[in-house]
């Protein structure tokens, strides 16, 4: 199988007062084509510190990313050709000063190799997005949340790179445009056979768009598997405390049970189960031993006692 991202044990770590956080603590996946991949976990797990390592923005302690088998590391030129972004604020991303059809062609204009027609080429992937291309003319504030999220996906699809990182693309947009958005991203990776690394905290949206899903706590990867694998039947405890956390029509009016225990500070170096502090699970093994992965029915865990599913 061709894979077009592969991250191999990557580790990212910021010094701060007091000691280092590790962002990013030994992450390994794989991305085939045409696949989506979701990164999933509370606000500062390391998810979007995750997609900053792929694009290039955070050096690498240690590991390797590879996009397309070249190391992003190591070959950063030219690797706006074979990775796409999409922020999740999408007036924040775009100059306001320039109208929609120069942030378009930006990525052209930088990397072009004298055989692209650049003006052809933004009237095509507006078409591909669902914009006139009449349109380019304006400035973002002359746009919906809608449109202009639909000028930054075009804008990361404008040199066709066989991946694109997805960092909360519908975060900032109502509910129906979010639909919207979420069904456009599904139809572009039909037809363009491009694979989403789609980052998020909401599970609804995850469910609905991703063939696989990996779940982040504190820098790591603890559960990783197909999607509906992982929602029905998940075998971490964070991965299932994640799910009942999110809110459906069966929950309304009633809270989620709350996790014991504190989050870690991240600046320690914990021994033994990084979640050992939060988990209903606890016992003595985890406060010695880290976790190995458990490699079962297609998917993994790290977890020495991991969720048994109710009957």
């Amino acid at each position: 199988m061709s894979f077009v991202l592969e991250v191999d044990n990557a580790r990212i770590s910021y010094a701060v007062p007091g000691g280092t956080i590790r962002a990013v603590d030994g992450v390994s996946l794989q991305l085939a084509e045409r696949e989506t991949l979701a990164v999933v976990g509370e606000s500062g797990c390391g998810k979007t510190t995750l997609a900053k390592g792929v694009l290039g923005l955070e050096p690498l302690v240690s590991g390797d990313i590879r996009v397309h088998g070249q190391s992003v590391s190591s070959n950063l030129k030219g690797l706006a050709t074979r990775v796409g972004i999409v922020w999740q604020d999408p007036y924040a991303s775009l100059d306001p000063r320039w109208r929609i059809g120069r942030s378009i062609a930006e990525p052209l204009l930088v990397n072009r190799n004298g055989k692209i027609d650049v003006d052809a080429r933004v009237d095509e992937v507006m078409r591909h997005v669902g914009l006139e291309p009449a349109m380019k003319r304006r400035f973002p504030h002359q746009l919906s949340g809608g449109q202009r999220q639909r000028v930054a996906i075009a804008r990361a699809l404008a040199l066709n790179p066989p991946l694109v990182l997805c960092d909360e693309p519908t975060a900032a947009l109502d509910l129906s445009i979010r639909a919207q958005i979420l069904n456009l991203l599904k139809d572009l990776q039909s037809s363009l056979s491009c694979a989403y690394l789609y980052i998020s905290h909401d599970l609804t949206t995850v469910r609905f768009i991703a063939d696989r899903v990996a779940v982040m706590y504190l820098g790591k990867i603890v559960e990783m598997g197909p999607t509906e694998r992982i929602f029905t039947d998940p075998r971490h405890p964070y991965t299932r405390a994640l799910l009942a956390s999110a809110p459906t029509l069966e929950k309304l009016g009633k809270l989620p049970d709350v996790l014991p225990g504190e989050i870690p500070d991240p600046r320690e170096v914990v021994g033994g189960c990084r979640f050992k502090s939060r988990c209903p699970n606890r016992q003595e093994k985890c406060d010695v031993d880290e976790p190995d992965p458990t490699f079962e029915d297609g998917r993994e865990y790290c977890c020495h006692f991991p969720v048994v599913r109710e009957s």
